[in-house]
């Protein structure tokens, strides 16, 4: 059996834990944008033009009527093998790579060292071509040892939770340049050339993949993601990665949607590139969000289809194959046509399970890059410097009166707290779900984000709290420029929810953002006890099992 070896290295250890303290991914930023040659370039403001009209508020009853945005293009068909309905059953027998819960938990690329990566394409079906993009990056630029290129799919493998399904030969890696940063955008996009290629074989069994930079030494330097998808409707449910999010948090280069190397605020990017390899924030998110989920998922034998949220903005009708839908633990950037499609899909009697929180928060926009179609996403978050001002275009929050489509229309709730602290307990157990009386939710990241549920004519009227627990702002969180008085003494409330639809639809939100890194231990920032973990594990599967059922809401109580 292959083994891969994954060690905690030694750069690593100036940022610390990532799952233990705020000060440490604070500390790992720095020291990240540090890597990067920007010397103290201020780059000009943006200009400005005339602010953008406001639209009339988009009210639940109304929303109830959204039909299916138009499909972009031809749903295209899947080139994989069709399998019969005990594929996961099947894919499970196979011998996996020998990665232990520890190795896994052990495996921080926050800042990478030796070589980084990624691929023209993170989402396509089999037959596709991908092209590799790898650099060495960082450590001793005397290292000429080979890397291998190497594919991975994720899943559960009786604990092995990964097997290996392609390798390149050795390879001594160029080491080439992070462009420098000159336009009023601030993106950061490499034009490196391509490194290896493969073809996604027809016997590959669709879903989450990563590809990585291997040292000689067995180590896993870097991971791109990769999802194979299968022909629509294999699975009664479908789950959609939240790429374009991983994407806005990404700091390659020195820069995402929220940092720059120098006045974060003002230098952090405008427009993100997925044509540069993935670390920082961005990588934990694919970790916690993306590796964790699907390594339960396939344990627990739920079988899914998976997409990126990039591909259900193309094919709105894809959701029409599927009994439900699942999100993932950060959905919080989508585009306009995303946000439409759950809406329609939730009034066409399709479940929805979040297993997460500040879900559909910010309103992106789509754009091509050198590699292809959807590969840049535009995050202005100011009506009157994103040149494109059309409400379903235009980069700002979905609740801001220039859009006015409230979160609450998809979810029930609103975000009401980041980088918080805090234990839930059991309110409201419904006829429906198994849990004990006083069960509790313990121990969150001090990342955790969470939702509460809010009551205005933008909400269902009938939702139901299932946990609910006050949280308060972590130390770091209270000593930023931004935590006012009012902010500090907040008081911030958790909430597990669900509720139904007329149309039969239920609707499952789990409120906090590591609910779905929690399932699986092998997240790199678990951070919750086994009771916590136990009871997260057995709402998730009775929820999922249940949603397979289209229009279950009508009969649950």
């Amino acid at each position: 059996m292959h083994k891969v070896i994954l060690t905690f290295k030694k750069k690593i250890a100036l940022v610390g834990v990532l799952a233990l303290t705020l000060v440490a991914i604070f500390v790992g930023v720095q020291q990240l944008i540090r890597i990067y040659d920007q010397g103290d370039l201020l780059l000009p403001p943006l200009p400005q033009h005339a602010d953008v009209g406001k639209q009339p508020l988009l009210t639940y009853a109304q929303s109830l009527k959204t039909p299916f945005p138009t499909d972009a293009r031809a749903l295209p068909a899947s080139g994989c093998a069709t399998q019969s309905g005990e594929w996961l059953r099947n894919e499970n027998t196979n011998f996996g790579a020998a990665m232990d819960p520890t190795t896994w938990h052990n495996m921080h690329l926050f800042i990478p060292t030796g070589s980084v990566l990624w691929t023209n394409q993170m989402s396509a079906t089999c037959g596709a071509q991908i092209k590799v993009h790898a650099s060495a990056f960082g450590g001793d630029p005397a290292d000429t040892n080979a890397r291998t290129i190497k594919v991975y799919r994720i899943g559960y493998y009786n604990g092995a939770e990964a097997r290996e399904v392609w390798s390149s030969s050795p390879i001594k890696l160029k080491r080439y340049n992070v462009p420098k940063v000159r336009s009023l955008t601030r993106m950061v996009e490499t034009l490196w050339p391509v490194t290896a290629s493969f073809t996604i074989g027809r016997d590959w069994t669709p879903g989450l993949y990563a590809v990585a930079t291997v040292n000689d030494k067995d180590i896993i330097e870097n991971l791109s993601p990769l999802i194979v998808k299968a022909a629509a409707g294999r699975s009664k449910l479908l789950l959609v990665h939240s790429t374009i999010t991983w994407a806005a948090y990404n700091s390659f280069g020195g820069r995402s949607a929220y940092i720059g190397p120098i006045n974060s605020t003002r230098e952090r990017s405008r427009v993100v590139s997925m044509d540069r390899p993935l670390l920082g924030s961005g990588i934990n998110h694919f970790d916690r969000d993306g590796i964790a989920l699907v390594q339960y998922l396939e344990q627990s034998g739920i079988s899914v289809d998976q997409i990126a949220d990039t591909d259900l903005d193309r094919n709105p009708s894809i959701l029409t194959h599927y009994s439900g839908v699942i999100f993932s633990g950060h959905a919080e950037y989508m585009t306009n046509r995303i946000f439409k499609s759950i809406l329609a899909a939730r009034s066409n009697g399709i479940n929805l399970a979040f297993l997460g929180s500040n879900t559909a928060y910010w309103q992106v926009r789509l754009e091509s890059s050198p590699s292809g179609s959807d590969r840049r996403v535009a995050i202005y978050r100011d009506p009157q410097i994103d040149p494109i001002t059309s409400p379903s275009q235009i980069t700002i929050q979905f609740l801001n009166p220039r859009i006015n489509m409230q979160p609450s229309l998809i979810t029930g709730e609103v975000t009401a707290g980041v980088h918080v602290v805090g234990d839930m307990t059991v309110q409201n157990k419904p006829s429906w779900l198994s849990l004990p009386q006083g069960a509790h939710l313990n121990g969150w990241s001090p990342n955790t984000e969470i939702d509460s549920v809010v009551k205005n004519i933008s909400s269902p009227d009938n939702t139901h709290i299932i946990f609910s627990g006050k949280f308060k702002l972590t130390r770091f969180a209270k000593s930023t420029p931004s935590a006012n008085q009012a902010i500090v003494n907040r008081s911030y409330e958790g909430q597990t929810l669900w509720f139904t639809t007329p149309s039969g639809s239920a609707v499952f939100v789990a409120g906090v953002n590591y609910w779905a890194c929690e399932l699986s231990y092998t997240c790199m920032e678990s951070n919750t006890n086994e009771e916590t973990r136990s009871t997260l594990k057995s709402v998730t599967s009775q929820v999922l099992n249940l949603w397979q059922t289209r229009g279950i809401g009508r009969s649950l109580k």
